[in-house]
């Protein structure tokens, strides 16, 4: 059996590195032409179910690079007011769990690194370069992917893991379009120096924080500190598994993300908004949030204008069932989502590892159709749970409703001090 996977994003190469482990004959196909050209810095947020499918996947070496080159693990998420009033910590360790255990534990990791790390030994694997344009069916049942240079590769099965415009999923489902949230998420980081994490509440330096302010705005904040050897260096990637440390840049530089969401229509004209500049962004951003605690609005000011973007937000419905074949799709390709459950990266590994759970099995004998179908059925059911708890998240956070924020924010305060409570809620963003 031999598979062709379409993207080079987190899921595509966990997959492809799941196979492999198992010996499963794979390759993978990513537009971009080198590794290197749309690296995004941002940081990726991984759930323990995200860490255990990494683990089931990935090569056991490659996975504790994964661990050595993450962040230091999270245990909090916070939530505030936009004056920064805490409302609740939600802390991970008063449910037992255990932030130097190698799997259940929260990890945030640097998405240049992760994806440098996903690549690790797949120099056989992947080919650069190769633009998806469309897949045919052949009289022997194989499936044969089309390249826009005139190439081809035909294998059992085609899985487009190319992400929210995906022309896999174009092709095989096109009635599973994603659609426009009509919400906007603007983004920055700061370097963390001392000076920075002054401006920071304590429960900043142990997980994200969530900052639940009026007028339809909300933001979310998390700090990505690298983790560290003896001597204080930031760890970095080893050269022992093909991989050239000079692709990293400054990537070890410890930060604070920012972002602040809201409808397009609270910050502009969407059109206007797209044309500005790095630092018109940050400006136009600094102004709409302009009664928000002076320490927030620093740490927006001391941002790198080269880290400051747009990302308009998009999410998709569960589509009606189809008939399984040899064609898949996984993450963003079937289901995309905001960022506001933050799952999709943890969503994209889960597809990845279920995914290869079923293709192991066909090599031992079961049929492929079975094999896909099941798989389809379970990220369905995963995934879209994902999806609606993003979607429902970014609803309440957007929504300019004062007394539905009132009495979000009264609940907060109260289920910081049930103990019950406050615990349910901590289990439920570790699901």
């Amino acid at each position: 059996m031999h598979v062709v996977i379409i993207g080079a994003g987190i899921g595509g190469l966990t997959l492809a590195q799941g196979l492999k482990r198992a010996g499963v004959s794979v390759s993978l196909y990513e537009r971009d032409r080198t590794r290197t050209e749309r690296l995004q810095g941002y940081r990726i947020h991984i759930a323990p179910y995200g860490c255990r499918a990494l683990h089931a996947c990935l090569p056991a070496d490659v996975y504790d690079l994964f661990v050595s080159t993450s962040g230091q693990a999270n245990s909090t998420l916070a939530f505030f007011t936009e004056k920064l009033d805490e409302l609740i910590t939600l802390n991970t360790t008063e449910i037992g769990m255990d932030t130097a255990h190698l799997t259940d534990t929260f990890r945030s990791v640097s998405r240049i690194t992760f994806r440098e790390v996903l690549l690790a030994g797949l120099g056989d694997v992947v080919r650069f370069g190769k633009t998806f344009t469309h897949y045919t069916h052949e009289p022997d049942g194989l499936v044969t992917a089309h390249f826009s240079d005139g190439t081809q590769a035909t294998g059992d099965i085609l899985v487009g893991a190319d992400g929210t415009n995906s022309a896999v999923r174009a092709q095989y489902l096109p009635q599973a379009a994603h659609s426009d949230t009509g919400a906007v998420a603007i983004s920055g980081k700061v370097p963390l120096g001392s000076e920075v994490a002054q401006l920071l509440p304590r429960p900043f330096s142990t997980g994200g924080a969530m900052v639940l302010a009026p007028h339809g705005y909300f933001g979310f904040l998390a700090v990505h500190e690298f983790r560290r050897d003896e001597g204080g260096q930031a760890l970095s990637l080893s050269p022992d598994y093909g991989i050239d440390p000079q692709l990293l840049f400054d990537n070890t530089t410890d930060y604070v993300m920012w972002n602040v969401l809201a409808r397009w229509q609270k910050f502009g004209d969407r059109k206007a908004i797209s044309a500005m500049s790095a630092e018109e962004i940050r400006a136009l951003v600094l102004r709409t949030v302009g009664g928000w605690h002076p320490n927030l609005l620093r740490l927006i000011e001391e941002s790198d204008t080269g880290t400051v973007s747009v990302h308009p937000l998009y999410t998709s419905r569960r589509p009606e069932p189809w008939q399984p074949s040899n064609v898949t799709v996984l993450g963003d390709a079937i289901h995309a989502m905001p960022p506001t459950a933050g799952a999709g990266a943890n969503a994209a590994v889960v597809d990845a590892e279920l995914l290869c759970r079923g293709l192991r099995a066909v090599g031992d004998g079961r049929r492929l159709t079975d094999a896909i179908g099941e798989y389809e059925k379970a990220m369905l059911d995963h995934a879209f749970t994902k999806v609606a708890a993003a979607n429902r998240n970014l609803e309440q956070g957007v929504a300019d409703n004062r007394f539905a924020l009132a009495g979000f924010r009264t609940f907060l305060r109260l289920a910081g001090n049930v103990g019950p409570i406050r615990r349910k809620m901590t289990a439920a963003i570790a699901r």
